[in-house]
């Protein structure tokens, strides 16, 4: 029983450090900016280190013809770095126009 309580333990103090690690960078959005849609990054400066975080996110969009997709977005943000754009569409393609964006998956890490 002692054993299984500090296995407990561990596992509880492990995915809080690895909650806050992933807390300190991430992006928001697809936010549509007119005619963009624009994925939008933000990293806080926590004075642990000067690396770049790299962000991986995958975009689902929907086009107005009802046609699903989906796009990877990556790009770097520094810590203390706010507003950092990793991914653009246009709205009005060719043939067709994105009607939604939004996050299907991704993080970012140092």
């Amino acid at each position: 029983m002692i054993k299984l309580s500090a296995t407990v333990v561990v596992a509880i103090v492990s995915s809080m450090f690895s909650v806050a690690a992933s807390a300190a960078a991430q992006c928001e959005g697809p936010i549509r900016d007119g005619n963009t849609w624009n994925l939008i990054c933000a990293a806080d400066d926590t004075h642990e280190s000067e690396d770049d975080y790299q962000c991986d996110y995958f975009i689902s969009l929907t086009y107005s013809q009802g046609i699903p997709d989906q796009q990877e977005a990556t790009g770097s943000v520094s810590p203390g770095q706010s507003g950092v754009v990793i991914w653009s569409s246009a709205v009005h393609g060719d043939d067709t126009d994105i009607v939604s964006a939004s996050i299907a998956s991704g993080s970012c890490t140092r």
